[in-house]
């Protein structure tokens, strides 16, 4: 099943949890995120920020409402004021209509971490194909990477017990600044890596530049109503 199948109705909030714990691992086979500090914005049940804090990352957890995973802030990730540096942003986002919310994220995203760091996305794989988004992607130097999944994630199981059999694919797009001045192509990453039959994903490969180790961006305070 996919996220926004027609004869399923959308989940209130577009609650999705990451349940595959193989998902995040894709990012981590890349970015090594193991003593750096971590906001995950839309933290939901916790399935991601736990896999995060297994591959030792100091992970802080928010969402705009309560999924019974503890969180340290309550807030509206688009509306959330800077007063803490982060390593990295790391989240799946909530689509909205159109995947317009989604665009919310990115774009919020990127001014917490204007002054350095990362920020990872899970997203759809054409995320990056409607021309209104190239302000997010070929317009945007920050725009660093995109880690093609190869195998599609299962967002629910089935109540009939039949086989999941989802539809979607998707993929991490990576932000991050530079003082570079030249222009610099994005990276096409893939994880799993099916050529060996790995099912999971190592963290190893990228690690945070030490010059960009603090970020911008927490949720401490909130403009939110």
């Amino acid at each position: 099943m996919g996220k926004h199948e027609t004869s399923y109705a959308r989940v209130e909030r577009d609650l999705y949890p990451t349940r595959e714990a193989w998902v995040t691992e894709a990012l981590l086979a890349h970015f090594d995120l193991a003593g750096r500090s971590v906001w995950e914005p839309a933290a939901g049940r916790g399935n991601m920020a736990e896999v995060l804090k297994a591959a030792g990352a100091d992970v802080f957890c928010s969402d705009i409402v309560e999924h019974g995973y503890p969180l340290d802030a309550v807030c509206d990730f688009t509306l959330t004021e800077v007063s803490r540096r982060f390593d990295a942003i790391v989240t799946n986002p909530p689509g909205g209509p159109r995947n317009g919310l989604a665009e919310r994220f990115v774009e919020t995203g990127l001014q917490h971490i204007a002054h350095g760091g990362l920020l990872a996305l899970l997203l759809p794989a054409d995320f990056d194909a409607a021309g209104r988004r190239r302000p997010l992607f070929a317009e945007c130097p920050a725009f660093r990477a995109k880690i093609v999944l190869t195998r599609r994630i299962v967002w629910f199981i089935r109540p009939d017990g039949k086989r999941e059999a989802p539809k979607e694919n998707h993929a991490w797009f990576i932000w991050e600044w530079t003082m570079l001045r030249a222009p610099v192509s994005p990276s096409i990453l893939y994880a799993p890596n099916p050529s060996n039959g790995d099912l999971s994903c190592p963290t190893s490969g990228y690690s945070v530049p030490s010059a960009t180790r603090t970020t911008t961006a927490s949720p401490v305070s909130s403009n939110s109503p």
